[in-house]
């Protein structure tokens, strides 16, 4: 029984470390995401932090503000779904369990 516990333990650290190798490489992971035809462009890791944010100078200005807002939100929405998907995959991968539907509402 204790040799069974022991290649459980390992086992488990085992899947621990490929988690953590797997949490590295999505902070290296890149998503870029545009709306707008491009006037706001924006890149995420893998993790979902932000990255970097760029915005057309055409839509720095008052007129523009409310436009400006919905593309940035329209942005954070696309790239947030975008990293939760790579990362449901990701992690599916390491844990050995098939990508199934609804996985990313785990990360």
């Amino acid at each position: 029984m204790f040799g069974n516990l022991g290649d459980m333990m390992k086992m488990l650290k085992n899947m621990q470390e490929n988690m953590e190798k797997a949490k590295e490489e999505l902070k290296n992971e890149r998503i870029d995401v545009e709306v707008g035809g491009g006037m706001v462009k924006l890149t995420v890791n893998g993790l979902g932090e932000v990255v970097s944010l760029d915005i057309d100078k055409s839509l720095l200005s008052e007129e523009n503000k409310e436009v400006l807002e919905d593309l940035i939100v329209a942005a954070f929405d696309e790239a947030n779904k975008r990293s939760r998907e790579v990362m449901a995959e990701k992690m599916s991968s390491v844990a050995g369990l098939p990508n199934l539907p609804g996985l990313n509402n785990l990360f």
